[in-house]
């Protein structure tokens, strides 16, 4: 288990990926949120990918002012984040089972979140 956090969002799409064996949850839609994310325990900066649900994506972006636009079934920030939003989400404890890379990107599943 690790404790990260989501720093930026580059997108948002419904999971398509096959094999992959969520814990949280397995029988509910998962969400693929790409983006940057700090790695608590390693303070690390690195690019990353969250698998999460509807629920705790409202509760991540709950009253942050986060406007998100859908294209192609994809969802992206209206307009570039905030050093405020940034910080505000960057608060957000998202407790994460980690799931391996693609690429050069880390993966995780959400378990908790948590302020």
């Amino acid at each position: 288990m690790a404790d990260i956090h989501l720093l930026g969002i580059k997108f948002i799409e419904q999971n398509t990926q096959d094999g992959l064996e969520f814990t949280y949850k397995p029988d509910v839609p998962k969400l693929k949120v790409i983006g940057t994310i700090l790695i608590a325990a390693e303070e690390e900066e690195d690019n990353g990918c969250v698998f999460l649900t509807q629920k705790q994506l409202n509760q991540i972006l709950l009253n942050k002012d986060v406007d998100l636009k859908l294209v192609d079934d994809t969802w992206t920030p209206a307009k570039p984040l905030s050093k405020e939003q940034i910080k505000k989400i960057g608060l957000v404890t998202i407790d994460a089972e980690y799931l391996g890379t693609a690429g050069d990107v880390r993966c995780y599943e959400a378990l908790k979140i948590s302020e």
